[in-house]
Formats: structure tokens, sequence, C-alpha cells
């Protein structure tokens, strides 16, 4: 039994010294990253973060696609469905993986230090940081992958799917974004003419059609209303590439 008592003892001790160990390079602004299982990034010379370009590419589609409207879920399909690799290897993506990749502040160059902490120091078990030990967080810790004003963008993005009630994987940038003035539907989109050389796309209230007196709000031409909202004649809509 001593023997027991002493090992447990011991086993506290190192403990201690590894989490204030820790606490002071969390203290101190350190960041420190799980490599294996965190794409864009490398561990550099310096033991500081630096980017791995054809991943941090990856990163920058998985933005790009959220924010032309996919869900988490729907691009977690595309990547696996494109043979893309997951950063610990897999072949088949998970929506909560890339959902944490979306809202992970680290790939804005910002780290927010003791998310979690271990709460028992012979079974390791940690649990997510409500207020119990400090927490840090550090501006410009390490280079950025995703600009700031895209990751705001993306958060926003999350807040506006939330506060309307409902997710989209819609392939296209408009998808849920459109709102009719009169009844508050969503605006979806139609193809006329799809079978002569007229043929034209149109975003007009879903809930037009659907009602005794018809929805007064104009149709919108895709075209012309990407020119207005971006600015591109040649109608790209996000300056990212995967190559």
């Amino acid at each position: 039994m001593p023997n027991v008592v002493f090992r447990q003892e011991e086993s506290r001790n190192i403990s201690e010294n590894v989490t204030w160990g820790q606490r002071k390079r969390f203290a101190d602004g350190k960041v420190s990253l799980p490599y294996k299982q965190f794409m864009g990034y490398e561990k550099c010379e310096d033991g500081m973060p630096k980017i791995v370009e054809s991943q941090a590419k990856i990163v920058r589609l998985i933005y790009r696609l959220f924010l032309e409207g996919k869900t988490p879920s729907g691009i977690a399909a595309y990547m696996t469905n494109a043979e893309i690799l997951t950063a610990s290897g897999k072949k088949q993506w998970q929506s909560t993986t890339v959902g944490n990749m979306l809202k992970n502040e680290k790939y804005k160059g910002d780290a927010i230090l003791q998310k979690t902490f271990t709460v028992d120091f012979l079974t390791k078990k940690k649990k997510i940081n409500e207020g119990e030990v400090p927490m840090y967080y550090v501006e410009n810790s390490h280079p950025a992958v995703i600009p700031p004003e895209t990751f705001e963008l993306v958060q926003e993005e999350f807040r506006r799917r939330n506060a309307a009630g409902k997710y989209t994987s819609a392939i296209n940038c408009f998808a849920s974004r459109i709102v009719c003035g009169e009844c508050g539907g969503f605006y979806g989109r139609k193809v006329w003419h799809s079978n002569s050389k007229y043929a034209c796309t149109v975003w007009h209230c879903n809930k037009k059609f659907r009602k005794k007196e018809f929805c007064t709000t104009p149709h919108l031409k895709e075209e012309t209303t990407k020119e207005v909202v971006f600015h591109f004649k040649d109608g790209t809509e996000m300056p990212w590439e995967l190559e």
C-alpha cells in the first residue's frame, strides 16, 4: 500500500511540474500546435509554426467553399470525393473536423492558449476550460494562413446561418443570402428558357408563386448580381484557388 501511495504522489508531482511548465509557456505567449493533426503548419527550427503552402491551399479552399454556401458536412463530402487527405492522412473527412478548422483562430495568426486542461493526473482526463484556469489570447503569434478579415467573415456567416435557422449546402454563393423584402423568404435560383439560346439564370422569391397574392419583389439576373456584389466582370467569386 505505501508503494502505491508513493507512486501516486510521484505521478502527481510530475504532472504538476509539467502543468506548471505548460502554463508558463502559455503566459509567455509561446504557441505549440499538434502538427500531425493540424493542417497548414509545420514546426520550424526555432520551435514556432511555419506555413506549409501545399496544405495551406487546402485550408483556404475549405474557407472559400464555406463562404460560397457549403456546410461543414458538404465540404467534408467534397474533400472526400476529391480524394484530398486530412492532416492525419485519412481519406474520409468529418464535418466536425471541417467545422473546427473554420472556427480555429490559429488560422488567422492568433492563438487562444489553454482551451482545455487536465482534471485528473492519473487518468490524464481533460475538459474544456470554462474559466477554471487562466486562458490566454495571443495576437499575431505566428504566420496567418487565412486573412483576419476572411476569418471574421466566416464567423459572421456562422452567426447568420444560425440566426436563419437553417444551413445550406448549395454550391452557389447567393443561396440563403438574398431575402424577399415582402414575405421574408429566401430567393431561389431558376433557369429560364433552359433549352434555348435565350437561357438565363435568375433569382426570385421561393414563395412568390405559393400564395394567392404574389410577392411584387423583382427577379434578379445572376450575372448582373455578381457584378454588383463582387465587382468582377468575369464572374470570379473568391480569390483563392487550389492548384
